[in-house]
């Protein structure tokens, strides 16, 4: 898998993702010390690329093979274990997480996103997992609060 550009400068108009799983800030005991100083998800960026691929390898890791009626708890799965990590790395954020499951077939998987917010407070991260049967695509991202 690889890191995708999925930054944003300025100002731009919202546009809807496939799947996405929200989260509001989490209570007092479980936001972590030592990151509840950073308030631009860019600070977060490269912490958020290293625990992406490990949340998709801890759900789809051992899968080897599609299967259709799977993919909606594969995709939930995977969703709120990104917030999980999301929320015990900073506080400071609202998240929204966005996962894509496609069996390989050959077609063709364009996405994309536009976003409405504070390129200084606000980002997100995408990240492209796959195996021979499939693969996953997770967007994570942070809303200044």
């Amino acid at each position: 898998g690889a890191p995708l550009g999925a930054t944003a400068r300025g100002k731009r108009a919202g546009v809807a993702l496939s799947r996405a799983v929200l989260s509001g800030r989490p209570t007092l005991a479980a936001m972590p010390a030592k990151e509840d100083d950073v308030t631009a998800f860019a600070k977060l960026k490269e912490e958020v690329n290293l625990q992406l691929p490990q949340c998709i390898e801890r759900v789809l890791g051992k899968v080897s093979e599609y299967h259709p009626k799977h993919v909606d708890e594969w995709t939930e799965c995977i969703g709120q274990e990104v917030l999980k990590k999301l929320q015990d790395l900073c506080g400071n954020f609202k998240y929204i997480v966005n996962t894509t499951v496609m069996e390989k077939k050959g077609a063709g998987l364009h996405t994309s996103s536009a976003v409405f917010w504070d390129a200084d407070a606000d980002g997100a991260v995408s990240y492209r997992w796959e195996n021979k049967a499939m693969v996953c695509i997770v967007s994570a991202y942070g809303v200044g609060l």
